[in-house]
């Protein structure tokens, strides 16, 4: 059974509470900082403004591709998705495929299942091993597009659940390829 917090705890009782149960990471404290567990470790993570930027300008170019084709939905960097009993993942932007969704309808809390394309926008606080293991997880759970948009290299790096990758540089462009076919954006657009 979840727990839930009772709004007079504080933030640190609430994050004690939200490591032992990964269905309590919904009622984390909203303090402008990510929360997400990793095999039980709770990772928490700033988020700067040019981070915050590239995904909301991502999130309004999809959302907008979706108006004309409606196939799915998308999300911003507070949906999460529980891939596995210890694991919650929240991507920066996510898209799932309405046929995905459980009743075609969007659940009320967690996705429990990876979303189709996971996107990750590296912050300077960012280890490289800690992006590489999330887009692992989501591979290995179900995914079948990572995108993870390094604003200081200018690139952004492709991975496919056949287990290919490419690099898109600046001037190159995101491709929905068979998640979200029929999207592109320059990167430069969003850089």
């Amino acid at each position: 059974m979840a727990k839930t917090f009772p709004h007079t705890l504080s933030a640190t009782e609430q994050l004690d509470a939200v490591a032992l149960v990964p269905e309590a990471l919904y009622h984390a404290p909203k303090d402008g900082r990510k929360y997400e567990l990793i095999r039980g470790e709770l990772i928490v993570s700033p988020a700067g403004l040019k981070h915050e930027q590239i995904g909301a300008d991502l999130l309004f170019l999809i959302r907008s591709f979706l108006l004309q084709c409606p196939i799915g939905k998308v999300f911003g960097s507070s949906a999460g998705y529980q891939l596995a009993e210890n694991i919650v993942l929240s991507p920066d932007v996510s898209f799932v495929r309405t046929e995905r969704l459980p009743g075609g309808e969007v659940p009320e809390t967690f996705g429990q299942f990876a979303p189709d394309l996971a996107v990750e926008i590296v912050s300077p606080h960012d280890s490289p091993a800690l992006t590489e293991a999330k887009v692992q997880l989501y591979l290995e759970h179900g995914a079948q597009l990572v995108w993870v948009i390094n604003p200081k290299l200018k690139q952004a790096t492709v991975y496919r659940a056949d287990g290919t990758t490419g690099v898109v540089e600046s001037n190159g462009a995101l491709d929905g390829e068979r998640v979200l076919p029929g999207f592109t954006c320059r990167l430069m657009d969003l850089l």
